[in-house]
């Protein structure tokens, strides 16, 4: 949480650090640097003289913080008398963007609100025309919302979080950015046993269409992430933090709608766009960063097609090659391993996706499928432990050394679990699917005969006891040596 403005502490003012600054010397007082007692005195005269001053400070400084009451109260007061745009005045705003990073300490938010600036800041910018100042404004008010104060500040006069979902109209970017993090931060954040915010966000008119227009009309990364990060917050507090039956209903009868929905799509293929080359992308390589923005795309979608799947009726196309976008790069040893939580919440989303999307078969997702399973189970088996190690007991004395290993055991379930969604995922893939269009698909692929068999014995442990298994492995079997010959000629 910074501010777009130059990083300015402020913990006393200007002419105390002058004064701070102009310590006595011989030169200033006409004592001469021979005199050690008198030079003696003078520096005590010195040090007393700093001592009084810092009393002095203390008075002033805001809480356990070392910033200065004074320039936080000058600069709030100068805002009504604004009368030409922020960026006419290089030191007023380097003020405010001081402010705004000062924002970060709880002392800070807390003076603030003793002086109801969110009323302040709010009124401010429902009058203003100067975007800068806006976006500074919410900025301020995004930071106060990691505090529980501003919560209720906010949720007991209602109008101000009304007045601040009047900017979801605005058609500046950074304005708009600052109010998604205030979204996210505020339903991210507060109790969900003190308030439910869902009584004041469905008073809001034409929400999900205003999100919904955002998404699909801004070419601003920064944006379509803070968007869907918001977006998430919302259904996530609204579907598991107030779980009323009936007010859960009125949740997805005013955001499960098609226009949200067709706004995630456009919103991803900008982050993520293709590249003129056939199953190719600009972007390859998904960094900690991207997974957590798709954890949380993925997240609302399964959401939505588990609990309103009729508003992907004409989505189906679109969702899948998302998803294909998200599991082609996975499927690079590189970008898979180390495996994280994250990766396998994304494998958990897709499965619970395909599943709501049954009958649908896509060859290069089947083929990313079958690639990443390739990898999961070549780790697993680099990270099993021999037998003869397993058994041999241990002889020394050694805490470290006796203890199990939970890291190890983290990872080891982490791979079991991920190796489960992909199983399922690519066997309800194929399950309906007939040879000739298995086999087609098999032709384009990098495999051979001896993949298939071992994914088809993966089948038989994971999935044991569908009534399908064995037709189903049977077809896949049939499909490689139809592709590969009976020798299992391919490569691996």
């Amino acid at each position: 949480m910074e501010s777009t403005g130059s990083s300015k502490e402020v913990p006393v003012s200007s002419d105390d650090i002058s004064n701070l600054e102009k310590e006595p010397t011989g030169s200033d007082t006409g004592v001469a640097a021979t005199e050690p007692v008198q030079s003696t005195d003078v520096q005590a005269e010195g040090d007393e003289a700093q001592e009084e001053i810092l009393e002095k400070l203390k008075g002033d400084r805001i809480g356990e913080t070392m910033y200065s009451e004074r320039f936080v109260l000058t600069t709030i007061l100068k805002l009504p008398q604004l009368e030409t745009p922020i960026g006419d005045d290089e030191d007023f705003e380097k003020d405010l963007c001081s402010l705004w990073d000062m924002t970060i300490e709880k002392d800070v938010v807390l003076f603030l609100l003793k002086h109801d600036v969110v009323e302040l800041f709010v009124g401010l910018t429902e009058g203003s025309q100067d975007n800068r100042l806006i976006e500074i404004l919410l900025g301020i008010i995004g930071n106060m919302c990691c505090v529980d104060e501003t919560h209720r500040c906010l949720y007991d006069n209602k109008s101000l979080i009304l007045s601040l979902c009047d900017f979801l109209d605005s058609t500046d970017t950074l304005v708009l950015v600052q109010l998604m993090r205030i979204f996210t931060t505020i339903f991210d954040k507060s109790d969900d046993e003190q308030y439910c915010w869902f009584k004041v966000i469905r008073e809001v008119e034409n929400m999900t269409e205003k999100m919904a227009f955002i998404l699909s009309s801004t070419i601003n990364q920064e944006l379509i992430e803070h968007t869907i990060e918001a977006i998430h917050s919302m259904v996530n507090r609204f579907t598991e933090a107030e779980v009323d039956y009936a007010q859960l209903n009125e949740f997805y009868t005013m955001f499960a709608k098609p226009c949200l929905v067709e706004g995630l799509m456009e919103g991803f293929k900008q982050i993520y766009p293709e590249a003129a080359a056939e199953n190719q992308f600009e972007q390859e390589f998904l960094n900690s960063k991207d997974l957590k923005i798709i954890q949380k795309f993925l997240d609302i979608n399964e959401n939505f097609i588990i609990n309103a799947n009729e508003v992907y009726e004409n989505q189906v196309e679109k969702i899948v090659c998302c998803m294909y976008r998200i599991l082609h790069p996975l499927s690079d040893p590189n970008c898979l391993i180390p495996l994280s939580k994250a990766h396998i919440r994304i494998l958990v989303c897709i499965n619970s996706i395909y599943s709501a999307i049954v009958y649908h078969f896509h060859p290069p997702t089947f083929l990313a499928l079958i690639k990443i399973y390739n990898i999961l189970a070549q780790e697993q088996k680099s990270t099993e432990k021999p037998p003869e190690q397993e058994q041999k007991p241990s002889t020394s004395t050694s805490t470290n050394e006796t203890e199990p290993n939970d890291d190890a055991a983290d990872c080891e379930f982490d791979i079991q679990t991920a190796l489960g969604e992909i199983l399922e995922t690519t066997y309800f893939m194929a399950e309906p699917i007939d040879g000739l269009t298995i086999a087609n698909t098999l032709r384009t692929s990098s495999f051979n005969e001896e993949t298939i068999r071992r994914l088809c014995d993966a089948f038989r442990e994971t999935m044991a006891g569908d009534p399908l298994l064995n037709r189903t492995c049977e077809l896949l079997q049939e499909s490689a040596r139809s592709v590969w010959g009976q020798e299992g000629r391919g490569r691996t």
